[in-house]
């Protein structure tokens, strides 16, 4: 019987080593989740210990399954490098070997360098021209580009979500060879390497023999596009064909062809780059210098004082570069150049409202000290409810379209402008302080009159 017995006892099998994943990056104060699994031989349930690697007292976690994953979470709360590691222990007390250690390094990273700029190669002076670039973040994290233009820097762009392409447009004011570089910052401030530089050769450029020449663009519709130009100087291509780069976009896509010179573009609402090229007997192929753009110009947040706040006051738009300028309405010499103000129709600038106002209501609005003059008159309209920023703007219609529209302090919020003289704007008030007596806004200015068109990227 005694041997009956012993033969019939199971002897216990303590269970596998574990395996533990998780992130092998992490910022300091970020809840960190792992996966600790692992199977007891005899099908028995387990507990794990896991040695975090900090100055944590590890304890023994409630019984699991065999084999299913066990989700623990952790924060470290100071930079490092940390090694993880875990045992299990079966309901009978028996203890596994310890798993591989996992390493995880805590504390903050730079952006990756960015990738080289690409752009343009060959440009002149006084003529704006796109840049792109774009890079990672080993965190995810948003992150802003700065030129560095071969002789000055530009400014600190805004923040881009980590892999997205970033557009900066430039103007050379002198002749020469520059190298264009770029680097990234994130929003704690650290900085990657400057990226490899784009060599771009700055100087007087000349048409190629045979191609099409001053190439123009103008609004057919107010969301359809006429490119125009004349022909070359005593020749006489078969065609031309006309080609689009939209935004967001690296090359050009022929969009239609033509023996006329001038054609008719529907860009189904985006903006982009257009390029003409005459051909000859189908072989030979000239390509115009122009590539005049419908994107429009982006102006960064700016604070502009309420009408009762300190001078000055009006923001208005180059109509050659779409840069904006602020401007004195206490002087008459500004009518012609302010296209709008902020006001909350007051004394003093407590609100409760703040409004985009036309310059045309101004010497009569309520805040006072704004002289009669010719000033412009500019309209406002909301978008559409299901509207994006990047859609066609609203078209122009008297009934849409009113010399005020409320901008806070409800934020953020978009808002269609039309000036007197036809532009398309659009409006994104993204602060508005009736403590500070300001309103944040940013803008985008279409340059071709009459075309509502703003996507921007």
């Amino acid at each position: 019987m005694a041997l009956i017995g012993a033969a019939g006892c199971k002897k216990n099998h303590a269970p596998d080593a574990p395996d533990v994943s998780g992130p092998g990056l992490a910022e300091p104060g970020a809840t960190l989740t792992f996966a600790v699994t692992t199977t007891d031989p005899d099908g028995d349930s387990v507990a794990y210990w896991i040695d975090w690697g900090d100055n944590t007292t590890p304890a023994w976690s409630p019984n699991q399954p065999s084999g299913e994953d066990y989700d623990v979470t952790h924060v470290y709360a100071d930079s490092g490098a940390y090694y993880i590691r875990a045992k299990a222990r079966d309901a009978a007390q028996a203890e596994s070997q310890w798993s591989d250690s996992v390493r995880v390094s805590v504390g903050y990273r730079p952006p990756n360098m960015p990738f080289a700029p690409t752009g343009p190669k060959a440009c002149t002076t006084t003529v704006w021209y796109d840049f792109k670039t774009r890079t990672t973040h080993p965190m995810g994290d948003s992150v802003a580009f700065q030129f560095y233009w071969g002789d000055t820097f530009g400014d600190w762009g805004p923040m881009v979500a980590s892999g997205r392409t970033f557009t900066a447009p430039h103007v050379f004011d002198t002749f020469g060879m520059y190298k264009i570089a770029v680097r990234a910052r994130d929003a704690h401030g650290f900085e990657s390497g400057w990226s490899d530089s784009l060599r771009v050769r700055v100087g007087a450029l000349h048409s190629p023999p045979g191609a099409p020449q001053n190439l123009t663009i103008a609004a057919a519709t107010d969301s359809t596009v006429l490119i125009s130009w004349t022909a070359p100087s005593g020749l006489y291509p078969d065609k031309y064909t006309v080609a689009f780069r939209q935004t967001g976009y690296d090359t050009f896509e022929k969009v239609g062809e033509t023996t006329a010179t001038s054609f008719v573009h529907n860009p189904a609402g985006g903006t982009g780059d257009y390029r003409v090229t005459a051909v000859y007997d189908d072989t030979a192929q000239y390509a115009a210098l122009e590539t005049p753009t419908t994107v429009p110009v982006w102006n960064s947040g700016t604070v502009v004082p309420e009408l009762n706040g300190t001078e000055p006051v009006g923001y208005g738009w180059d109509r050659t570069t779409g840069q904006y300028t602020m401007y004195d309405m206490t002087v008459v010499d500004s009518a012609p150049k302010v296209d709008l103000y902020v006001t909350d129709f007051a004394q003093g600038s407590s609100g409760p409202d703040y409004y985009l106002a036309s310059p045309f209501d101004a010497p009569t609005d309520p805040g006072g000290g704004i002289p009669a003059a010719d000033w412009h008159i500019t309209e406002y309209a909301y978008l559409d409810s299901a509207a994006t920023e990047n859609d066609p703007l609203p078209s122009y219609e008297r009934s849409r379209y009113v010399d005020r529209r409320v901008i806070g302090p409800l934020i953020p919020i978009l808002i269609a402008c039309h000036t007197e003289d036809g532009y398309f704007a659009l409006v994104n008030a993204t602060e508005v302080d009736t403590v500070g007596g300001t309103a944040t806004i940013e803008t985008w200015f279409q340059l071709v009159p009459n075309l509502r068109l703003i996507q921007h990227y």
